[in-house]
């Protein structure tokens, strides 16, 4: 493979792509370094799809913000096999990152958890 395979980017482009961002945190922070690569890939694109909230008032009666997203859609956003996906989605909500609520005959709710808080729980004694 040669190196003039590829184009570069020249000054105009540089900014052409939309990007979907992965916390620093999850990256090199010690409590997330358990998490698969594809899992936190995935979460930043379940980060990127609450910017949607507002527009289709994914909010529930809590005011908490949930993201509809289904299986077929994510495969077809981020090429990842249905099973990749499942694998991931299921370590997010084991590590707490994500809740899933389903609701017989309707697509998944998904609660994505903010991963730089910790529900400070009081002990009553």
């Amino acid at each position: 493979m040669t190196n003039n395979m590829m184009e570069y980017f020249y000054s105009s482009q540089s900014q052409q792509f939309a990007s979907v961002e992965i916390p620093k945190e999850l990256l090199t922070g010690k409590s997330f370094s358990s998490l698969s690569a594809s899992s936190k890939m995935l979460y930043a694109v379940l980060l990127d799809m609450m910017s949607e909230a507002k527009t289709h008032n994914w909010f529930d009666d809590e005011n908490r913000v949930y993201i509809i997203y289904p299986l077929s859609k994510l495969q077809e956003d981020i090429n990842f096999s249905r099973h990749t996906i499942i694998d991931c989605m299921n370590e997010l909500e084991e590590f707490g990152l994500i809740y899933k609520l389903q609701v017989k005959g309707k697509p998944s709710k998904i609660y994505v958890k903010n991963f730089n808080r910790r529900r400070r729980f009081q002990l009553i004694g």
